[in-house]
């Protein structure tokens, strides 16, 4: 069985760019006799208690561990951005606009920022290399 977000999210154990999930039960730990709603409880238990020990995503991760803050911040932002949740940081949101205005890809604006800490001038230095 092959299962991924589709959704971008930003969670240690999701990858950012192509929702690939790090699970023991999707990988090595497959039974035949799982069922569609034991993988669904298992992702459920995922995203509510992260392993940033055993990431899929490694900038996520260290998000995580170095700036819980941070992380809940850009996950929310996220959120909002790719699922609609309401706007939860101002601050961020204006970064963001800030960067499009200078003509740069909204999506690649947001990875820049998120995987830089916010820190705009960082963020455009990667964007510039890319």
């Amino acid at each position: 069985m092959k299962v991924r977000f589709i959704t971008k999210i930003w969670h240690p154990n999701i990858s950012s760019v192509t929702g690939a999930i790090c699970l023991d039960i999707l990988k090595d730990q497959w039974a035949a006799a799982m069922t569609l709603r034991t993988v669904l409880l298992s992702l459920q238990a995922l995203l509510a208690a992260a392993e940033p020990d055993d990431p899929q995503d490694a900038v996520v991760a260290n998000q995580y561990k170095q700036n819980p803050e941070m992380f809940k911040q850009t996950a929310r932002l996220w959120a909002h951005v790719y699922a609609g949740a309401p706007v939860s940081s101002p601050e961020y949101t204006k970064k963001i606009e800030n960067l499009c205005a200078m003509g740069f890809d909204r999506n690649a604006v947001i990875v820049a920022l998120s995987s830089k800490s916010w820190d705009v001038e960082t963020a455009t230095e990667l964007l510039l290399s890319n």
